[in-house]
């Protein structure tokens, strides 16, 4: 059975479509701390006054006047806020920053709650890996789902910020291991053609999560009622999560062969039941099939002559078939009546064996009991029962010994002593775990897997700092933040969309070859304006353009990558390497504010240089991995080498096509003495001599 087989139908787009709810989940969690930490204006209320300064009021402000000559010194404090700090909210804003008063000298702890947030997705996308990896894609993907939304609805009650950050930290966990689990899954149940496809919609409902925590944080000002209201989709996913199924491909992979042939089942069962022609075309294939009468096929003999077979009517012809039903018939029941004998015969054997130790063990019994037990196992007395049985009385025995073999099973069960089940229960766990990390260490042997892993780790990595770098920079439209931020989910749905039509026609390899490469030159460009931007008001205005540009590039990268890695790697170990690759992208996305904060140290436009230089490096990598467009995707290690042995020089191909030639001639030879062995005219006439009667017949 292969995974490939399985046609595209409505069940498998509704299975994508539901699939697209978790990522739209997703994307809401992880954008979510750009409105817990929204900071309002502030002013400082003076105690027992109406005087009224904005922003920190820092000691630096403090001017302390000092006079040498004197001695005398002066501390004014109309700069000092001796009441507290008031937020100038306008629809009753509240956000965690607001909350717990964030601001001035505890102003770094709002970039504490991300870091710690995307630590847990840090840890959360190698854990899930592994875990999808060993005990497959869907039991992960319902753990992760209900574990984060318990957490978001436990974030609705927490009282101080060091809770709030554990909260979110686990939060981060089970995020991350829900969006690996749903996009693995979501491409190995549809085939190669349709992964282009199901990768667009997965980044669409990504671009719908935002657009949907927009018009949510819009519509709720209060954060804690906001973090309730993203949990209710995941309490309509209850309606649905059994419908999914688990990924056939994985089951394969895992040597569960059985469990697989169900899921394909039950996929083409719902295909099936969601259109009505499919059952009419199935119909009319029936009705077919059942009007057809069976035609012997012609039989070629060597001395077989042609006008007997001529002179044959239809009546005969349907006699003949008639006779090969009736002969086929016999034939079955000849083997039922076979295998009801061998079970007969085995539960004999189980039965004498008791007796004999019965008669062993009793005493007082003389040899008469030795005369019944030995003749009963014997193949002579069982012959002649089974000939004096008729056919009816042998198919009730068949079934009776079906039930006896099925009620020996759990006496052999009883048999064993309770420490005995747990010493076997051990030892499976014990060779399930052995079993799972040789399979790793075998994977990752091949030198070809882990080049082509470091290379894509590089990809991820890269294109994580160029990212968080473009949406950094780029300076926001003068509009309100709700609708600044419901524009870049419009133009993210406009960039995957895009990106789709790119990826169709070119496949993975050179789209992301070039993407890497324009976010280097884009951002080599851009430090090159900053630095040039002094002077002149135009230049600003192409360095939002280019920022603009490179954010629309970027997320490309981001859709390509996805896609790509899930393609490339085997199904064995391919929640591990996609783990690893998020984890690679973690890091630069928690390495690039340090180094753009930095800032006051040295220009920014290093940073840009450097991280330039990166994409553009690796764009180069990206053209040593194999392409994977339309290709089926990888189970074990050997099948992802297959991808890169495809790509051989012109001279192994010229010798290939010289072998297949070849072979095609051996094949023709082959086919011809077949032919006038099988004919009517030709007769073997011994000794590999093959004599044609026809043309001495013609010639006299």
């Amino acid at each position: 059975m292969n995974a490939e087989e399985i046609k595209v139908g409505c069940f498998q787009v509704v299975i994508v479509l539901l699939l697209g709810v978790n990522y739209a989940i997703v994307a809401m969690s992880h954008a979510l701390p750009i409105f817990h930490n929204y900071t309002p204006k502030f002013y400082c209320q003076v105690k027992n006054g109406t005087k009224r300064t904005y922003g920190c009021q820092e000691l630096s402000n403090v001017t302390v006047a000092t006079n040498q000559t004197s001695g005398l010194t002066e501390s004014p404090d109309a700069n000092l806020c001796f009441g507290d700090y008031q937020f100038a909210t306008e629809f009753g804003e509240n956000s965690v920053v607001t909350e717990w008063g964030l601001i001035c000298e505890k102003q770094y702890l709002t970039f504490l709650g991300p870091t710690v947030y995307y630590i847990g997705v840090l840890m959360g996308a190698w854990i899930a890996g592994l875990l999808a990896d060993r005990i497959g894609r869907l039991p992960v993907q319902a753990i992760c789902l209900y574990t984060q939304g318990t957490m978001a609805v436990a974030l609705y009650v927490v009282q101080n910020y060091p809770t709030f950050l554990v909260l979110r930290g686990l939060q981060g966990v089970f995020v991350q291991g829900l969006q690996n689990s749903t996009y693995i899954l979501s491409l190995e149940l549809l085939p190669a053609k349709a992964r282009t496809f199901v990768a667009l919609v997965m980044q669409i409902a990504w671009a719908i999560g935002l657009l949907l925590l927009a018009a949510l944080s819009y519509a709720i000002p209060d954060w804690r009622i906001l973090q309730l209201a993203i949990s209710v989709p995941t309490a309509v996913t209850v309606l649905y999560i059994w419908i999914i199924p688990e990924s056939p491909r994985w089951l394969i992979a895992k040597g569960k062969t059985t469990e697989a042939d169900m899921a394909v089942e039950r996929i083409g069962k719902y295909n099936v039941c969601c259109t009505k022609s499919r059952r009419e075309n199935a119909k009319t294939e029936m009705s077919v099939l059942e009007n057809t009468i069976p035609v012997k096929p012609e039989r070629k003999s060597r001395v077989s002559c042609t006008d007997l077979k001529k002179s044959k009517t239809d009546n005969e012809l349907k006699e003949e078939a008639a006779n090969l039903l009736s002969s086929s018939a016999d034939a079955s029941e000849e083997k039922v009546q076979k295998a009801s004998l061998k079970v007969m015969s085995e539960n004999r054997k189980s039965k004498l064996s008791k007796s004999d130790c019965e008669s062993i063990s009793s005493q007082g019994e003389n040899g008469e009991m030795e005369k019944r037990n030995v003749p009963s196992g014997s193949k002579t007395h069982r012959k002649t029962k089974s000939i004096s049985q008729p056919v009816n009385n042998q198919r009730l025995s068949m079934k009776k010994a079906y039930d006896t073999v099925e009620l020996r099973i759990p006496e052999k069960k009883e048999m064993l002593s309770k420490d005995e089940e747990k010493k076997c229960e051990k030892i499976e766990e014990n060779s399930n775990n052995s079993r799972t990390k040789l399979e790793l260490k075998e994977q990752f042997k091949s030198t070809i897997l882990r080049r082509h892993g470091v290379a894509m780790i590089f990809q991820w990595f890269t294109s994580s700092m160029a990212c968080y770098v473009f949406m950094t920079l780029v300076s926001p439209l003068p509009l309100n933040r709700h609708i600044n931020f419901a524009l870049g989910g419009a133009l993210e749905i406009a960039t995957y969309i895009f990106t789709y039509f790119i990826l169709s026609r070119y496949g993975r390899r050179l789209p992301m070859s070039a993407y890497q490469s324009i976010c280097g030159v884009i951002c080599i460009l851009t430090a090159a304006t900053i630095i040039l931007s002094h002077p002149v008001k135009t230049i600003d205005l192409t360095k939002t353009i280019m920022l603009l540009f490179g954010r629309i590039t970027v997320m490309s990268t981001v859709f390509v990558a996805y896609l790509y890695t899930t393609e490339i790697f085997p199904t064995v170990i391919r929640g591990t390497c996609l783990g690893l690759c998020t984890v690679s992208a973690k890091i630069g996305s928690l390495c690039t504010p340090h180094v753009l904060l930095s800032g006051e140290y040295f220009p920014v436009t290093i940073p840009l240089i450097i991280i330039g230089m990166l994409c553009l490096v690796s764009g180069g990598l990206a053209l040593i991995l194999p392409e994977t467009f339309d290709k089926v995707l990888p189970d074990t290690a050997e099948d992802f080498e297959l991808l890169t042995v495809k790509r051989r020089d012109k001279t192994n191909n010229d010798n290939l096509n010289n072998e297949t030639t070849v072979t095609t001639e051996d094949a023709s030879e082959r086919e011809i003495l077949r032919t006038k062995l099988f004919s009517e005219d030709w007769v073997d006439a011994g000794n590999g001599i093959l004599v044609n009667f026809t043309e001495n017949k013609n010639s006299d």
